[in-house]
């Protein structure tokens, strides 16, 4: 079974067509993402700008044409949290469907978390008993906590790239107290966040989204990511 799967973030959008096998492994087919920055201006202003908008629906009306060249038997879309923010969002939800023909399913931080946690464990290999995930997007950050024989532990903070460059990074580039006020910011989170996961120290970490590989490709100097 071939199935297409678009992500409608806050800073990115994302699409991935995939073979999805009897035991739910998956094939990478075709895969796709574009900066696209829907949640520009959405904490200040809590409304998705026309701009915005139309960077997203002309990216999934070339990711509709794609879809179509392949024999996809079922097809997801989630938007995240710039159009949770949005007060805005069901206009921009009705327009996605009528222009570019996606149904979206709108879902809440926790709900991300879970799916994100869900995507770590399909790609790692058996024997890792208890991961620590990290999603670091452009309007929220998920913390994901899952060990053996007992429920995953998941948080949501509207804290993202996006979200924290606005409110607090106002020079290009940064100056050292804005820096630093941001790491307070970040610092606070982290701590108030750990103190519901509580032990991890034994789990294994796995991060994900544009910033967690972005260090890792600088730290691996590559070339090309």
């Amino acid at each position: 079974m071939i199935l297409a799967g678009v992500d409608i973030g806050t800073l990115t959008c994302r699409l991935l067509i995939a073979r999805v096998s009897e035991s739910g492994g998956l094939t990478e087919l075709r895969s796709d993402r574009r900066i696209v920055r829907l949640g520009e201006d959405v904490d200040r202003l809590r409304t998705l700008r026309p701009d915005a908008m139309d960077r997203v629906i002309s990216t999934l009306l070339e990711w509709r044409k794609v879809i179509e060249t392949y024999p996809v038997e079922g097809q997801i879309a989630v938007a995240t949290s710039a159009v949770r923010d949005a007060k805005n969002r069901d206009e921009f939800l009705g327009r996605i469907k009528r222009e570019a023909g996606f149904e979206v399913e709108l879902i809440s931080g926790e709900e991300e978390a879970r799916r994100t946690m869900l995507g770590i464990r399909s790609g790692l290999p058996d024997g890792i008993s208890s991961v620590l995930g990290l999603d670091i997007g452009g309007g929220s950050t998920e913390f994901m906590l899952d060990r053996p024989g007992s429920a995953p532990i998941v948080r949501s903070v509207d804290l993202g790239v996006i979200r924290l460059s606005e409110r607090m990074l106002l020079h290009d580039p940064p100056t050292e107290r804005e820096l630093q006020a941001a790491r307070e910011v970040i610092k606070k989170e982290i701590q108030q966040v750990g103190g519901v996961l509580g032990d991890f120290s034994r789990a294994t970490f796995v991060g994900t989204a544009g910033t967690i590989t972005t260090l890792a490709a600088m730290a691996q100097q590559l070339p090309v990511y």
